[in-house]
Formats: C-alpha cells, sequence, structure tokens
C-alpha cells in the first residue's frame, strides 16, 4: 500500500536519511554493507517512500565525533594507526574508505535526529519524521571501537542534540545484541534514558 502524498514542507513529512556511499568495500565479512541499498531500493519498490523523501546526508564532523569519543581513539581512526588488537576488536579492516563511509552515516544519524526533533540551523522549527536506513552502532566505546561499530552513532547524534537545547532523549534498542557501547557512554548521566531489548 502507498502512503498519502504530503506537499512540501509540511509538519509530519517523512524524511528518510540514506547515501548510496553507505556501501563500502570491506572485503568479503559479515556484515556486508549491501544491505542499506537493498532497503532503500525494497523500500522505494514497495511505495513506502518515495525518491523525493530522501535526504542526503553530510559526514558528522571531527568535533561532533569528539563529543563521545576520545581524541586518542580519533587520531587513530583518522590516521590509520589502529593497532592489531584495535582491528581485532573492531572487526572491521581499517581504510580511509571504511572510516569516511562510517563518519557519513554518523552523519546520517545526527541529521535523522535533528530532523525528529524539528531543529534547523536558525533552532526549532517544528516537529517531523526522521528515519535513518543505517547506522545502529551501538557497541562503538568512547575508546575504542567493537563489533563492526567504529563510531557510536546514536551516542554523537544524542550529544549533539544536548548541545543544541534537547534537555532529556532515550535511546531504545531493538537488536539481537546488548547496547553495550551506548549504555556505558551514557551510564552517568540522567539526561539519556537507554533500554536495550537484546
Amino acid at each position: 500500500k502507498t502512503r498519502p502524498r504530503r506537499s512540501g514542507g509540511a509538519p509530519g513529512e517523512l524524511n528518510v536519511v540514506y547515501s548510496a556511499r553507505y556501501q563500502i568495500d570491506i572485503g568479503p565479512h559479515v556484515f556486508p554493507t549491501r544491505k542499506y541499498a537493498l532497503i532503500h531500493a525494497a523500500l522505494l519498490q514497495s511505495g513506502v517512500i518515495q525518491p523525493s523523501d530522501i535526504v542526503e546526508p553530510e559526514p558528522a564532523r571531527w568535533e561532533d565525533l569528539a563529543l563521545v569519543h576520545g581524541a586518542e581513539y580519533l587520531d587513530k581512526m583518522s590516521g590509520g594507526t589502529l593497532t592489531e588488537e584495535d582491528v581485532h576488536q573492531l572487526e572491521l579492516p581499517w581504510s580511509i574508505e571504511m572510516v569516511e563511509g562510517f563518519r557519513l552515516m554518523t552523519g546520517g544519524t545526527i541529521q535523522a535526529a535533528l530532523l525528529a526533533c524539528g531543529l534547523r540551523e536558525s533552532g526549532i522549527q517544528h516537529s517531523e519524521f526522521g528515519i535513518h536506513i543505517g547506522g545502529g552502532l551501538h557497541h562503538a566505546f568512547p575508546s575504542h571501537g567493537e563489533g563492526f561499530c567504529p563510531f557510536n552513532d546514536v551516542a554523537v547524534a544524542a550529544r549533539v542534540l544536548q548541545a543544541r537545547g534537547i534537555e532529556r532523549s532515550a535511546v531504545v534498542e531493538l537488536d539481537v545484541h546488548h547496547g553495550k557501547g551506548t549504555a556505558f557512554t551514557f551510564e552517568s548521566d540522567p539526561r539519556v534514558f537507554t533500554f536495550s531489548m537484546h
């Protein structure tokens, strides 16, 4: 079933953040980044979304990543100086394409969060839907990446929202694994409630 179309910019407009650049060459891997393109194509084919609903994200700024991740870790990621142990824990091969792809995906989560809260550069305008085909990189800790998650996009987005005046937020995880990086990041921050259904 297709949904009724809304005219541009009205409250409740559907915004689906996605980029074809999420498909990253990480070689043969159990984490196929092609899945994002397949979901995007299926949503278009079924009529659930239209091409005009798509919002192309910008990469997360390094300053935004630093709201969650430590400087030493970000230096390792940007400079390609991860240790063998770091790569083993991350379970992804390092490349500048990998780093930039996941920076972009983190930027997509930030964009979806800003849209969902009705935030614009000029301040709060109105609430909308913000949906992201990508992200959910909940295993990344402030000091290291883990389990295919180089950056914790949800934690970074929550910190960006805090910086923009959103006082309270909730992270509801519907994954088979515990979002331990997200839970760790916010365990001492009463402004962010985390709930994992793992």
